[in-house]
């Protein structure tokens, strides 16, 4: 047996060897001082035995110091993940006595009952039920058992609100014991590890890094195109380089399943797995994504699992450690965007100890080889991003200081601060800070602020403070009553023996409370956890008047009323594998309209809130472009424009000049198609963009910026530039962002002008200029949105676009709500120091900005097209329309003696006599869809002359028209004068116009219905 499991309880130690378990070279670094009770965060390849190798020195320590039970959490960011880990742990504790339990929000009553009665010694959950456990009196108890917390995947927590939620309530949880408690975290992928040990354990936390054998072996590819791909391209409307990539997608599931084909999002899943079931029938292939139920997610997980599945498109659903079983290969669609997300992905193939992660990188356009390739490098070296974090979220605060009183019933304002200030992102918290958040709370009736005791007499206190006071009381042998006036008896009614009487405030509460008010517990129920609380939308096609699916209030809300975008122009965007138009997004309904597209949109502009691509990762792909130019001999005689002699690079913005191109695991095809860009580029402009040279293009509907510095810096770039273009024009034009370009759509404002902007604004005015303009722009209102749900002052459920959002944020401009709504959306979507440094950069002449000419690298071709199913041409749209019409059941009503006729529409032209009345045989007959058969009664019997004149022209275009009239009248929002405009613009029998007219008139009718009487 190794001496590192002989070291351990005898009963441990015996139960491992009867099983043959072996330690794992992590076990054998980090098991010594797991037992000796520090806090560290392990980082280890996927397969390596990481979750063995935090969980028994935990057993070890609670076996040798006799722990009580629930001493151990191991806490998972997701349920899937609490299976596997209840599935591992089960056999190796029941072998030593102990127990595991497993508890989540699917966890059933009964089973949690039995939990308080008979804890587990371990026990398996999620962030949001640890939350949930500090609410209940018997929980509390046990929570003060609480020994040890294992935290899995804690790159992913560390980096979202979820993780600072629950590292304030590790130090509830200590606060509420009494003793400290040891923490460990587990992760894959940490670029920062001593940081984000000191982010779990500000005091005591260190990283224990341990590389085991595993390796990761990527390669990023563009197939060669054959004949074939020419043909099949042209049959599914993408280009013959996509449809290549398929067919090698296809070949690998064919000779290497079981694999995983990882997406960036949902719908690219969806079209994929559609595309290659129809390019090869044979292969069984599965989807899974967030927007499936959690049933099917399971089945197709088994499904792959038993070998079922020759692979399984998904998205980051499956990036965590959930057990699919033995895969061979992953598949990566288009750059993942971050190193850590693909080793993530590639550490699910041949998971294992000593294992080979697999993975290939197919794309076919020079964007995402570019990005693709540099990923691939740095996951191949382990040069892994840095997680961060924002420091004081507030809403994080606000979320803790309800989830406080809600359990206690009533805090004491200093204890709530004395927690904050010790969680590592609150460093430098004060009680005012506590109070700013507490009157934002009360003022929405989520709790009680209480800053002075002696403004509420004692009878009014909560239940909590008075109980202390007892006890005071009771000491100095003063006992109060049990009794109190109810909280309902109006202070004049109250007894006089109970106004009279002086109560000493007890000491810990001496300077002030919160407590429980009226909104508190709905407010935890709708708010609990810190995954936004979105208000869904439903998207309806116009044509079909099928529900196509929902998009959340970040979509919604960046829209006007009409469903348009900041510069007016109608939004087009992708689901169900399409591109649809909005036509129609009315406030008074949760609802937005949208008709087909035909193929020769463009592609859709709105691309929702992708992960970002980190700025190193922009630069290094700055810095490949100069490798292949310097490769290709494109700047013999002449400098690219990059600085001769760099002065001292203070903001340490450049990429690795060390990297060469041999590094990069891109295969001959993907560099001859990155290669072919860069020469027509640099012929085009004599200049080539990288990390060290912006350039400014004028194209005729923009002005393009290339600038290799990641999503979030590019963004906030971007918003200055168009912020000070706004200030010359008076006008919010349209403004793209991607990882190495921004494209400016403003009229009026010249290259020359950005160049002045960017060399003569001072690099430190920026934050404060981002400040005082981004608080008007669409990017803030879903996240005013988000904010003010969390703070009470918008109730859950309420549609913001109910609500004068505009009002509410002039109201709370220069507030600590809009401080946090400022800070969200600085840490999520911009860089703001980042942007200063590049504009430092650029004053000192670190980096040149040239304005040139026009080049194909100035030229998105991040193209949506190739992952979509081929939008509906006109044909398709008629088609869809007639069938939806021809299937409506019809009424007709006799003007003479008001006698029904009932059909469906398909048969009028099979139904003898249709033209005259069966009781009396008169001609003229009103028509209608039958479900407006009262209303059609109502008019035809109608005295009013108007509704008689209505349908009198109704019977008349029947009576003339007969069949397309009857269809034109089944339209929606197509009454007898709106038809007998269309049947006056197209001529007889000519079916095909006759339904482009419908369509038209239906589509302006949903643009303008909300505004008819």
């Amino acid at each position: 047996m190794s001496d590192v499991f002989s070291n351990l309880d005898p009963r441990l130690a015996a139960a491992l060897d009867s099983k043959g378990w072996k330690p794992t070279p992590v076990q054998v670094a980090t098991l010594p001082e797991l037992c000796d009770g520090g806090d560290r965060i392990i980082v280890a390849p996927t397969g390596s035995g990481k979750t063995m190798s935090a969980v028994l020195p935990m057993l070890n320590r609670c076996l040798v110091e006799e722990w009580k039970p629930l001493s151990i959490l191991y806490i998972t960011p997701l349920r899937a993940l609490n299976r596997d880990v209840d599935r591992r742990l089960n056999e190796i504790t029941e072998a030593v006595g102990l127990k595991v339990g497993l508890r989540h929000g699917d966890t059933k009553q009964s089973e949690r009952s039995r939990q308080v009665r008979n804890p587990p010694d371990l026990l398996v959950t999620t962030p949001e039920t640890f939350q949930l456990m500090f609410t209940g009196k018997n929980l509390r108890e046990l929570l003060k058992r609480v020994q040890a917390v294992i935290i899995d995947e804690v790159h992913d927590l560390a980096a979202s609100e979820r993780g600072w939620q629950l590292s304030v309530g590790l130090e509830r949880m200590e606060a509420l014991s009494g003793h400290p408690v040891q923490r460990i975290g587990l992760s894959a992928t940490v670029g920062n590890p001593d940081e984000v040990a000191q982010w779990l354990s500000p005091k005591k936390g260190k990283a224990l890094l341990t590389t085991g054998n595993r390796t990761t072996d990527l390669s990023v590819e563009c197939a060669q195109t054959l004949p074939e791909d020419e043909i099949g391209a042209l049959e599914l409307s993408i280009q013959p380089r996509a449809h290549a990539s398929f067919r090698r997608m296809v070949e690998i599931l064919r000779t290497e399943p079981p694999c995983l084909v990882f997406v960036n999002s949902r719908s690219d899943a969806e079209t994929i797995a559609s595309r290659l079931q129809s390019m090869a029938p044979d292969v069984d292939i599965g989807v899974h994504h967030g927007s499936l139920a959690a049933e099917t997610r399971r089945e197709m997980e088994d499904k792959l699992r038993s070998g079922e599945l020759a692979g399984l498109v998904c998205t980051s659903s499956l990036e965590l450690g959930i057990d699919v079983g033995k895969i061979r290969r992953i598949l990566q669609i288009k750059s993942p965007r971050s190193v850590d997300r693909m080793l993530q992905r590639v550490g699910r193939a041949d998971h294992r100890l000593d294992g080979i992660g697999k993975g290939h990188l197919l794309s076919w356009d020079t964007d995402d080889l570019a990005e693709s390739a540099v990923v691939g490098r740095r996951a191949m070296l382990g040069h892994i991003e840095s997680i961060e974090w924002r420091n004081r979220p507030l809403s994080v605060a606000a979320n803790q200081l309800v989830l406080m009183a809600h359990s206690m019933n009533a805090v004491s304002i200093d204890e709530a601060t004395d927690i904050l200030a010790k969680v590592s992102q609150f460093e430098g918290w004060q009680r005012v800070d506590t109070e700013s958040l507490l009157r934002v709370l009360a003022d929405g009736w989520i709790l009680r602020f209480t800053p002075d005791p002696s403004e509420v007499p004692w009878y009014r206190w909560p239940k909590a403070v008075y109980t202390v006071a007892m006890e005071e009381a009771l000491n100095k042998g003063h006992p109060l009553p049990e009794e109190r006036p109810l909280f309902s008896l109006p202070d004049e009614e109250v007894p006089d023996s109970f106004k009279n009487r002086d109560v000493d405030v007890p000491l810990p509460f001496k300077a002030g409370w919160f407590s429980t008010a009226g909104r508190t517990r709905q407010w935890v129920t709708n708010h609990l956890s810190m995954i936004p609380d979105k208000q869904s939308y439903r998207v309806r096609d116009a044509v079909t008047r099928r529900s196509l699916g929902s998009v959340d209030e970040a979509f919604v809300l960046s829209l006007n009323d009409s469903g348009e975008d900041d510069d007016g122009s109608r939004r087009q965007f992708v689901m169900a594998g399409r591109t649809w138009l909005i036509i129609d997004a009315d406030p008074e309904q949760s609802e937005l309209l949208v008709a087909p597209v035909s193929d020769k949109a463009e592609a859709p502009r709105w691309v929702g809130e992708l992960p970002p691509v980190p700025k190193a990762i922009g630069r290094d792909i700055g810095r490949l472009r100069q490798l292949i130019a310097d490769d290709l001999k494109l700047f013999d005689n002449a400098s690219n424009g990059e600085p001769d002699v760099l002065s001292i690079d203070t903001e340490g913005i450049f990429a690795d000049r060390h990297s060469t191109l041999a590094e990069h695991p891109i295969d001959e095809e993907a560099l001859g198609v990155m290669a072919e860009s860069i020469t027509a580029h640099v012929e085009a402009t004599d200049y080539l963009p990288t990390d060290r040279l912006m350039t400014l293009e004028r194209r005729e509907d923009a002005i393009v910026i290339n600038s290799c510095h990641g999503s979030r810096i590019n963004e906030g770039l971007g918003h200055f530039l168009m912020a000070m273009a706004t200030t010359k024009t008076g006008k919010w034009g349209r403004l793209v962002v991607e990882p190495t370009r921004i494209a400016l759509q403003t009229g009026a404002v010249n290259p020359e002008e950005i160049q002045a902007w960017l060399m003569e604004t001072p690099p430190d005015a920026i934050e404060g200029l981002l400040s005082v303009t981004l608080p008007n722009s669409r990017q803030v209102r879903w996240r005013f949105a988000q904010v003010a749900k969390t703070f009470g002052i918008l109730r859950h459920g309420v549609d913001p676009r109910k609500i004068n959002l505009q009002a509410l944020l002039r109201k709370y401009r220069g507030t600590v709500v809009m401080e946090e709504v400022l800070s969200k959306l600085f840490h999520e979507r911009m860089d703001v120091l980042g942007v200063r440094d590049v504009m430092r950069s650029i004053q000192s002449g670190n980096i040149q900005l040239k304005i040139t000419a026009s080049g194909p690298i100035g030229l998105s071709n991040h193209s949506s097209r190739d992952m979509l199913l081929p939008n509906w041409d006109n044909a398709q749209v008629r088609k869809q329309l007639k069938g939806r019409l021809t299937n409506e059941r019809a009424v007709l009503c006799c003007l003479k003696c008001k006698a029904i006729r009932r059909f469906r529409v398909a048969r009028y032209l099979e139904i003898d006599g249709i033209k005259s009345c069966l009781k009396c045989r008169g001609s003229m007959l009103a028509c209608a869809p039958e479900r407006m058969q009262s209303m059609l009664v109502d008019w035809v019997s109608s005295d009013d002359e108007k509704d008689q004149a209505r349908m009198m022209k109704n019977a008349s275009i029947v009576q003339s028209r007969g069949y397309e009239a009857v269809l034109s009248l089944m339209g929606r929002g197509i009454g007898e004068a709106t038809a007998q405009r269309i049947l006056r613009k197209v001529q007889r029998n000519n079916m095909e116009g006759l339904l482009e007219t419908i369509h038209n008139a239906e589509i302006e009718y949903a643009r303008t219905r909300r505004f008819w009487n």
